[in-house]
């Protein structure tokens, strides 16, 4: 795969994309450029994660000082680009295209993004898989044993590693059980707020949107013990897999479609004896080294204050950053920040012991 992204470079095109789902292992292809490139690129490595709240044009002055500082030919890797505006990617691009040196980008995305010719990650094909389970577990596996894992991991290698390892940790008891840890995450649906199925299209339908969630309780349990299986998950299979902690503590949950704007993925309804309570959450689902920053925390609060909510809540598997946090302090009562941590404590009592 890594011959394949330096051939496309080093024939001409300046941006190549890297195409592939998520847990198809792009991360950890590009992160490895640092240690296995051509000496062709004999500069600098220089590696920007996309975000909503920080877009490469505020990193373009940092990425063109250390091109400045090199004396070789550079390269510019761009993970989770979905994430970017790519009108404003392609720009701060340009951007530091017009200096003195000399660079090519590769461009990793969930979705095309059209800029480059595409290198794309496909999951793991049947034989691929099989080779991969064996060689983790230590065993053959039969036939009809390995077709029903590469199903239940979707040829995604990071959760067939999560099988291997669940097997070997002796969690699992028979080889059937561990086939049906991932499935099914959810099953999606669209009903009115008296159950009722929404007609396809129709205007209701744009107005009131939730997702029939299944969790299987394996999966749940799975990850309550070991909570750093939560870094296998899609951003939005941890939206669900949140929906159904907050369901199981006893909210009314809502999840919003994944197209939509506004940062809020889950709406969270309570009743008691003071009163009925709504609150809006936002999960994000990110590397425990990624910090969540405050521009994420402050929309958020926005549309609480907006909408005239109650309170409003970011859930994430890594921590926020000290501008969120004290802006966080700032309005203690309408915004609370859970951090991983926090997430432990949530998962600690659905832990067998």
């Amino acid at each position: 795969m890594l011959q394949n992204l330096f051939s496309a470079l080093l024939d001409g095109a300046s941006i190549v994309e890297l195409l592939g789902s998520f847990g198809t292992g792009k991360t950890t292809l590009l992160q490895s450029l640092k240690f296995d490139r051509p000496a062709v690129f004999d500069g600098v490595v220089e590696y920007f994660i996309g975000s909503s709240s920080f877009p490469l044009s505020q990193a373009v002055d940092v990425i063109a000082d250390a091109f400045r500082r090199s004396k070789g030919r550079n390269l510019l890797v761009i993970d989770e680009a979905e994430r970017l505006d790519r009108g404003h990617l392609l720009e701060s691009v340009s951007r530091l295209s017009t200096g003195p040196w000399r660079f090519s980008t590769i461009v990793a995305s969930t979705e095309p993004l059209k800029i480059g010719p595409v290198i794309q990650i496909l999951p793991l094909s049947y034989t691929d898989m099989g080779r991969l389970l064996e060689a983790q577990m230590g065993e053959t596996l039969p036939r009809e044993v390995l077709a029903r894992l590469w199903a239940a991991s979707q040829g995604i290698p990071r959760l067939g590693q999560i099988l291997a390892t669940r097997w070997r940790a002796g969690d699992v008891s028979t080889l059937s059980d561990l086939a049906e840890i991932f499935g099914p995450l959810a099953i999606p649906g669209l009903v009115d707020q008296n159950g009722r199925p929404l007609a396809r299209g129709g205007q209701t339908e744009k107005a009131i949107i939730s997702d029939v969630r299944f969790v299987s309780d394996q999966l749940f349990k799975m990850v309550s013990g070991d909570p750093n299986l939560v870094y296998a998950l899609t951003p939005r299979e941890f939206e669900e897999f949140s929906a159904e902690l907050f369901q199981r503590q006893g909210y009314s949950v809502t999840m919003t479609p994944q197209t939509r704007d506004g940062g809020k993925d889950l709406y969270l309804a309570r009743s008691d004896g003071l009163g009925s309570f709504l609150y809006i959450v936002e999960c994000k689902r990110y590397a425990p080294d990624r910090a969540v920053g405050v521009g994420v925390v402050r929309e958020l609060f926005g549309v609480a204050q907006h909408e005239r909510l109650t309170a409003a809540m970011t859930l994430t598997t890594s921590h926020f950053s000290e501008e969120a946090r004290e802006f966080a302090a700032e309005v203690q009562y309408q915004l609370n920040l859970k951090d991983f941590v926090d997430l432990k404590l949530l998962l600690a009592p659905y832990r067998d012991d």
